[in-house]
């Protein structure tokens, strides 16, 4: 709701009150939201643009869909930010050969290891795996196992649930 500016307070009796409010940014239908997000190359919160029409977060993923608009979160906040997908801008092209170099670069199975190679190389991992294994192997929670899918049968408790009206189930 930060995005909503208070405009008025309309009162017409004593039950029937309006609150006007307008949205952030003025925009009421996918072309203006597209011409919107194209103005903001540096990208604009989608928080931003949550109230300025009822289906705005339909057309926001329109576009994500059909190539206008890249949908990000950031990492820190968790919010989704709209950045522009510039028609202007050539494709960009990727040699063959840095394709088949970075696809040979072989990645650790364990996330620890990434997560040890991350802070070799200066940088902080998003988590840190091995705190929270730790933790949890103190606490004696057990790693999750895949649940087991269960059988639908009729049990003797079921059939026991509705004993006290025996009179709905004879047969005559």
């Amino acid at each position: 709701m930060r995005a909503l500016r208070f405009v008025s307070i309309a009162c017409h009796s004593r039950l029937a009150c309006v609150l006007s409010i307008e949205s952030k940014h003025n925009v009421t239908d996918k072309n203006q939201l597209r011409s919107l997000i194209r103005k903001y190359p540096e990208g604009i919160a989608v928080i931003d643009l949550k109230d300025a029409y009822p289906n705005v977060m339909d057309d926001l993923q329109a576009l994500k869909a059909a190539g206008d608009i890249w949908l990000l979160s950031n990492f820190d906040s968790q919010e989704d930010i709209a950045y522009p997908n510039d028609p202007r801008l050539p494709a960009m092209n990727v040699d063959d050969e840095l394709k088949v170099l970075f696809r040979s670069i072989e990645l650790p199975r364990d996330i620890i290891d990434i997560e040890k190679e991350l802070q070799k190389n200066g940088m902080k991992p998003a988590t840190d795996t091995a705190k929270r294994r730790a933790l949890a192997q103190s606490q004696g929670i057990p790693n999750k196992a895949k649940p087991k899918k269960k059988k639908h049968e009729i049990s003797k408790r079921t059939k026991l649930t509705n004993a006290h009206l025996p009179e709905l189930f004879s047969r005559p």
